[in-house]
């Protein structure tokens, strides 16, 4: 059986100038401006290792990760059996064994059997220990603390650590397809590129900036492997601005160092694995996935058949036709397979061109197989899998503001009441869905009575929700004046969909926003009414509503107090009701549902005959719209129905209607999206089918109820989408 493992974490020189500047001490520095590593390993070594078991390393803590991996890989045994004592800094004898097991985890040879070091303050030392010392010594890493010592019992600082892991991984041949493909590497790579031609595989972006301001008291060398290895994500400082060169190196720390390094190389986790350059992004996206298998001592195993499919995606290459809705695949008749000669490179891998089109997910599975590819079950079969998937990206904004949705006559607001209007810009998609994608830069400009304000606001960034807020501040209030109307417009640009054409208005990623700031006394100018969407049937027949009426004035501040107004629900005697200080008035009526007592019937209510305080019509009273409301029962429990357009879908209670019948959903459901592959989704994905997200549904969602369980698990497949 093999492992099953889930995935997560140049200039030449002339050699008389090197040794001179090997000594040099390096001139003080600055933090490089918003810094990025940029030859970060694309795999990882250690994601899905066991725990180590270590009791002072919870699972919590910063380097948990870290130091089970190089538990797992044989890196370290632990200060005991139950101990790994994270903050204890690393001796050099120590450092020795670390690294020459790390030597070998990464494949560089040493000798079993390395020439005396000269070193007379070892003797000592243990045998391995001794071996360890003698290895560095013979590949160069270590010279020692002078030509005839090394200090073994001296703690290990961060700059001289950093010297010692970037001569070691230049000394390792990081993971790679061919010399041009390439998914590690090593200090020696990490230089600035200035080459512009577009048309070859260079990443031209690669520029070489260290984040660390206090490194201006350590060499020319020590500051370029510090440096090195913060680009190729082995080293990170104590700090987002301080490596602490002279600060001691913790156990914790130098498990991080050696998991990078493990990162960069081609050792893997014993077992048949698999991984993807990218799991997640947004819109379609390329990916390779990587295949590996080693054996128990976690060596490669080359020319090995080991069979490589995916669970099919639109667009993807070599899909492999539809999988049971379980997950399973029906073989040999529904599963094509990339390659059924898929070989282990000499290194023990297969690389697969792998992709995932926009909103959709595409497993990548690895299975040693049977000969006639015939027993592949995905429950039962030792396999492994990675998943990618993708997020539809946003296409356009919907902004909201903090005026109130009840004001009249261009968005009013009340100069004497209101210093401020407050804007929320979301991304969304196509479909109106939040998308949270954070960095995208939106853009503001605002006009305040015609004129332009200067200088105008800088742009700002979406956060992780993919949201972003603005104030706006409006005129000064001059109390006990009628000051002067103004109107603003506050437009939002953003170049949404990554197209280059900044602010489509077309599509939605430009946003114009009018403020009619106004000095009028306050006058009753609207009302709403207001009911359930729908109310569930006694056994009785009979439904219970409340039904509110709310005035307001033309700011959309509450208004109308005292005044009376009546409320009939159903065709029932109509009721007067005084209005609160709120500006509400609220009636609560049970009423029997007509005809046979089926469900669907709408009940409606009517709002009229407003009056003042005095019992007097009020002249040019705001108008109320009637609502409706649904009478419903629940489905039945352990029912099942045929396909069925949706007649009503409230979102916000996680229901539906159909046929007059009442459905619930929970996240402990299951969802099949009909539409396409028939994927299982996710809840939020469902929502999105169903027309949750939508402001308006021209166009019902098809749904079959394949089972249905009120307090348990139910199945619904989508097989048409709201639009």
């Amino acid at each position: 059986m093999f492992a099953i493992v889930n995935y997560r974490r140049k200039v030449a020189v002339l050699t008389a100038l090197a040794l001179v500047a090997s000594v040099l001490v390096a001139a003080p520095v600055s933090a490089a401006d918003d810094p990025k590593a940029d030859y970060p390993a694309t795999f990882s070594a250690c994601e899905g290792v066991p725990s180590s078991g270590f009791t002072d390393v919870p699972a919590g803590h910063a380097n948990a990760g870290d130091i089970d991996c190089i538990a797992y890989y044989g890196i370290t045994k632990g200060t005991s059996a139950t101990t790994y004592s994270p903050l204890n800094s690393v001796t050099r004898e120590h450092m020795a064994l670390f690294l020459t097991r790390l030597a070998g985890r990464v494949g560089i040879e040493m000798a079993a059997d390395p020439a005396d070091s000269g070193f007379t303050d070892t003797g000592d030392l243990s045998a391995n220990s001794q071996t360890a010392i003698n290895q560095l010594a013979d590949l160069g890493i270590t010279k020692g603390t002078s030509t005839t010592t090394y200090s073994p019992e001296d703690s290990v600082e961060r700059g001289h650590m950093a010297l010692f892991v970037a001569r070691l991984m230049d000394l390792m041949d990081p993971m790679a397809e061919d010399s041009d493909t390439v998914f590690g590497y090593t200090p020696e790579d990490v230089v600035d590129v200035d080459d512009t031609d577009d048309t070859d595989d260079v990443d031209d972006s690669k520029t070489v900036k260290s984040p660390f301001t206090d490194l201006g008291s350590v060499t020319k060398t020590a500051y370029d492997a510090i440096t090195a290895l913060w680009e190729l994500g082995v080293a990170s400082g104590i700090s987002d601005t301080a490596y602490a060169p002279s600060a001691l190196i913790t156990r914790a720390a130098m498990a991080e160092f050696m998991t990078g390094v493990l990162d960069h190389s081609n050792a893997r986790p014993a077992g048949v694995s698999i991984q993807a350059s990218k799991t997640w992004a947004f819109d379609s996206f390329d990916a390779t996935v990587a295949v590996s298998y080693r054996d128990d001592n976690f060596a490669p195993m080359v020319d090995v058949s080991i069979k490589t499919f995916h669970s099919g995606n639109d667009g993807a290459e070599d899909g492999v036709g539809s999988f049971t809705d379980d997950g399973g695949c029906e073989m040999a008749a529904d599963c094509a397979w990339s390659d059924d000669e898929s070989l282990t490179d000499d290194s023990g891998n297969i690389y697969v061109s792998g992709g995932v089109t926009d909103g959709k997910m595409n497993t990548y599975y690895a299975w040693m197989g049977d000969e006639d590819n015939t027993d592949f079950d995905v429950d039962k079969s030792d396999h492994a899998s990675a998943t990618l998937s993708s997020t539809t990206d946003a296409t356009k904004l919907k902004v909201a503001s903090s005026i109130s949705s009840n004001s009249t006559t261009m968005n009013t607001v009340d100069i004497d009441a209101t210093t401020s209007v407050t804007y929320t810009v979301q991304l969304v998609d196509g479909s109106g869905a939040d998308v949270a994608k954070s960095g995208v830069e939106i853009s503001v400009a605002v006009v305040e009575g015609g004129s332009a304000r200067y200088p105008g606001p800088a742009p700002f960034k979406t956060d992780d929700e993919g949201q972003a807020t603005y104030t706006t501040d409006g005129p000064k209030s001059t109390k006990g004046a009628i000051d002067d109307a103004r109107v603003d417009t506050v437009t939002f640009t953003s170049d949404v969909d990554g197209s280059g054409a900044v602010g489509d208005a077309d599509t939605g990623e430009t946003s114009e926003n009018t403020i009619n700031w106004s000095d009028d006394d306050a006058a009753l100018t609207s009302a709403k009414g207001s009911a359930p969407s729908y109310a569930v049937m006694n056994s009785k027949d009979e439904v219970t509503i409340r039904a509110t009426v709310t005035l307001y004035d033309q700011y959309g501040n509450t208004a109308g107090k005292g005044n009376t107004v009546e409320i009939d629900i159903g065709e029932g005697d109509a009721t007067r009701r005084t209005v609160s200080s709120r500006g509400v008035a609220s009636w609560r009526d049970t009423v029997a549902v007509g005809g046979s007592g089926d469900p669907g019937e709408d009940i409606t209510i009517t709002y009229s005959n407003m009056q003042d305080s005095d019992g007097t019509a009020i002249n040019g009273a705001p108008t109320v719209d009637n609502s409706t409301v649904t009478a419903v029962r629940h489905a039945p429990d352990d029912s099942s129905a045929a396909a069925a357009d949706i007649d009503a879908v409230y979102g916000d209670d996680n229901r539906f209607r159909i046929d007059g019948l009442l459905y619930t959903y929970d996240s402990g459901d299951l969802f099949v999206d009909g539409t396409g592959d028939g994927a299982v989704v996710d809840m939020a994905k469902f929502q999105t089918l169903i027309g949750v997200n939508l402001d308006t549904i021209a166009n019902e969602a098809n749904i079959q109820i394949v089972s249905y369980d009120d307090d348990g698990d139910s199945i619904f497949r989508v097989v048409t989408a709201a639009s």
